[in-house]
């Protein structure tokens, strides 16, 4: 299975990251800001989805906003992903730092995008936002975990897209390559909307990762 790791548009916490008052003017769950969704629109329409069968997104807002465009070009449905979110979860204050926050419900968040498909799990229920301890064991947990329930559910050929987020798609990048978890791993930097590619053995063997940055 190729795995393409789609990282979202610019959210409105973005381009706040500089405030020396960031940490109390940051929302748990911002949306895009005006330039995110015309990039999103732009990446739904230039990007190479060639071959795309399947279409996977985080919870959290930004993402599912960016899925939106992406799944209308492409005329396949957005299925949510619970573990796909960003490190520490939805929480006031400094990611992952303060009150948990409980995420959207289906109706809120297909309202942004009409294609989005909820997990069977939590039908009737909101996403609870995962908010959870800033630790990196648990993240690489949470990342071999997703790979793992994906590559159960596509067993053969497949190019399957995921809409995720910087620190995470790291963790999937490593988990997927075999990395060893340390307390500060080294970093892959994705910048907003660029594609990292994995190509994921069906035997939950090592992967490869094909790009970065594309």
């Amino acid at each position: 299975m190729k795995l393409l790791l789609i990282r979202h548009a610019q959210s409105q916490n973005n381009v706040i990251e500089d405030r020396p008052d960031y940490a109390q003017a940051r929302q748990p769950d911002p949306p895009l800001t005006t330039h995110g969704h015309h990039s999103a629109r732009q990446f739904a329409q230039d990007a190479d989805l060639h071959g795309t069968t399947c279409l996977y997104t985080s919870l959290m807002l930004r993402a599912v906003q960016t899925a939106a465009p992406i799944a209308a070009r492409l005329n396949l449905p957005a299925h949510g992903i619970e573990r796909a979110y960003e490190y520490g979860g939805l929480t006031t204050g400094p990611a992952g730092g303060f009150t948990p926050v409980t995420g959207s419900d289906h109706a809120s968040l297909r309202a942004h995008c009409p294609a989005l498909i909820w997990p069977a799990h939590l039908t009737g229920h909101p996403w609870d936002g995962g908010a959870e301890a800033w630790e990196e064991p648990h993240f690489h947990a949470r990342a071999t975990q997703a790979l793992t329930d994906l590559r159960a559910r596509h067993p053969g050929p497949a190019r399957v897209a995921l809409i995720t987020h910087h620190d995470f798609a790291g963790a999937l990048i490593r988990a997927a390559l075999g990395w060893p978890v340390t307390d500060t791993p080294p970093t892959f930097h994705l910048a907003h909307l660029s594609t990292a590619q994995l190509d994921l053995h069906e035997d939950g063997g090592v992967g490869e990762l094909e790009w970065l940055n594309r």
